[in-house]
């Protein structure tokens, strides 16, 4: 209470009670409203992620939650946290089964470690569970604030998938989408970022997006729609203690001079604006949304028949132009992929027009990248050299179970053989010129004992491994002979007899991050092994025969053209 309010409640006995009843009231309706947004928007998570439910018990109306608070020490999320933990405690409540609160150390700060310190405490007192988290922030380009965004999230979003969490609330308020509004703005950036942030979505990290999960994560931002004036007047009544982050004042952030400096101009040429803004702002959020719905269908009906993770560039170019546009940014994002910006999004799109070699066509962000694989398109790590130089190298065996190829990317397994597999006798692999090579054009393979050996080209293509991914498989020697090409198999002119020296090695290759997304890359000649145990047995050595006869006779189009 301010001076002049303790002056008024001394005046008479009417005047006293006056005052006192009116400011209580005014606090219980910022306080009722807070709190009503977050319970209305955990009750509306709670009906999202029960309808992801199929065959999982569940308590209706409502499973209870689970719920993470994302934690700055800063005054929002510590009104956030107060209002989160008094309905958690509530005795009569049955929504909340858990919660906790993660402050994220972003290392950028020197007083880091003081704010989570105060943000433990402050979890002490409310009785949450409280969870500092370090996290290293790389910026590529895109700013340190972007970098830091997206390393808390995929922070906030490891910890509740660790955990079992199902909700993250942030404290998002309608003043900052404004100033998301008005800085995407300035960038010129789509409808998408034009939407600022939404009050619900799910919680993808990108390179996770693919893969299924057991329960969504939702990240939830129940106070967009109120002004940061009603939490802080929530925060000074109940005399709740926060830090101040120095950054926050600092002119050389975009987003700081937005907010001191162009949003109070606004304020003064059209009084209210904030509100005017906050409905354009949720009206382009509900077009996007729309515009998102349509092209999940556009990505459903343009995926490839023959693997469920590529895009049919035929079906994809059906589409009006602008549809492609969101069709490929929709797929990119279901793949794991980090969308482009929209000049690189164009470019991309031509390129998958205008050209039709497989080695041709990349469309890059990031770590990921979009490669032409036949009539597809398929989304796969970007392979880069952990070094520079020649890869061309000697090896040096003496009994290890992998060995480490230098600028390879990727390490080669060496493992005992079976009885019936060809290898290299130990004692040779010891004591010969063991080498690793780039391949160079024009080498052949022999993988079966009753076939003739064939170009690598041929048998790249028989495995079916893109022409674009073929120069990062190596190719071992030993004293001068191929001994084994990856993802093919091994050599057999190069292989030691089984009866003379039973003690033989294999081998196989492992890359970092490999098309499939696998930790070996699987030979062709296991493959062909696969198929033709599951053949019926009387019929196995004559289908296998008719399958190589017709493979010989396959000559890629595309393989044609780029080698």
């Amino acid at each position: 209470m301010s001076d002049r309010d303790s002056n008024n409640t001394t005046k008479t006995g009417t005047t006293r009670k006056k005052v006192h009843s009116l400011r209580p009231r005014k606090s219980r309706n910022v306080s009722e409203r807070l709190s009503g947004l977050v319970l209305d928007s955990l009750r509306s998570a709670a009906e999202r992620l029960l309808a992801t439910k199929d065959d999982v018990f569940s308590l209706l109306p409502l499973n209870p939650v689970r719920v993470v608070v994302a934690l700055s020490g800063g005054r929002d999320s510590m009104t956030l946290l107060d209002v989160v933990a008094r309905l958690y405690h509530r005795h009569d409540q049955c929504l909340i089964s858990r919660v906790d609160a993660v402050y994220i150390n972003h290392g950028l700060s020197p007083n880091a470690e003081a704010w989570s310190e105060h943000c433990r405490q402050e979890c002490e007192k409310r009785k949450i569970a409280f969870h500092s988290i370090a996290v290293k922030v790389k910026s590529r380009g895109e700013g340190i604030e972007a970098a830091a965004r997206d390393a808390r999230y995929r922070a906030l979003g490891r910890f509740a998938r660790d955990n079992g969490m199902d909700i993250i609330l942030t404290a998002h308020h309608e003043d900052d989408r404004i100033e998301t509004f008005l800085l995407q703005w300035m960038r010129g950036s789509g409808p998408e970022g034009l939407a600022a942030f939404p009050t619900t979505r799910e919680l993808v990290t990108p390179g996770m997006v693919s893969k299924p999960l057991a329960h969504p994560i939702l990240l939830v931002r129940p106070w967009c729609s109120i002004l940061h004036t009603d939490i802080e007047h929530y925060a000074k009544n109940k005399r709740l203690a926060w830090v101040e982050d120095e950054s926050n004042d600092s002119p050389k952030y975009l987003r700081n001079r937005i907010r001191h400096e162009v949003v109070p101009m606004l304020e003064s040429i059209r009084p209210g604006f904030r509100a005017a803004a906050g409905r354009s702002v949720s009206i382009t959020a509900e077009a996007v949304e729309v515009l998102r719905s349509v092209a999940q269908e556009d990505v459903a009906k343009c995926r490839a028949k023959d693997n469920p993770k590529a895009l049919h560039i035929a079906s994809l170019l059906t589409l009006v132009p602008a549809r492609q546009a969101w069709c490929l940014r929709a797929w990119m994002q279901e793949e794991g992929m980090r969308t482009p910006n929209h000049a690189r999004l164009e470019d991309g799109l031509r390129q998958i027009r205008e050209t039709h070699s497989d080695t041709m066509l990349t469309i890059r962000v990031h770590d990921k990248e979009v490669r032409r694989w036949g009539a597809n398109l398929i989304v796969r790590d970007a392979v880069t050299r952990s070094a520079s130089g020649p890869r061309d190298a000697k090896l040096l065996w003496q009994g290890e179970h992998a060995l480490e190829l230098p600028n390879w990317n990727g390490e080669i397994l060496i493992e005992p053989c079976e009885a019936n597999e060809p290898g290299i006798a130990v004692e040779h692999l010891k004591k010969g010129f063991f080498e690793v090579r780039v391949r160079k054009g024009g080498e052949r393979l022999k993988l079966w004992e009753n076939r003739p050996s064939k170009y690598l080209k041929d048998l790249f293509a028989e495995a079916k491994i893109p022409a674009f991914e073929r120069s990062n498989y190596p190719i071992l020697w030993l004293d001068g002979r191929i001994v084994f090409v990856a993802g093919l198999g091994m050599e057999l002119r190069g292989c030691d007899s089984a009866s003379d020296l039973p003690d033989r090695v294999k081998f196989v290759f492992r890359p970092e991050a490999s098309l499939w997304g696998t930790t070996k890359i699987e030979n062709l000649v296991e493959k062909h092994r696969a198929e033709s145990v599951s053949l019926h047995p009387n019929e196995t050595e004559t289908t296998a025969t008719a399958t190589a006869e017709v493979t010989d006779s396959i000559v890629l189009e595309n393989d044609s053209k780029t080698e």
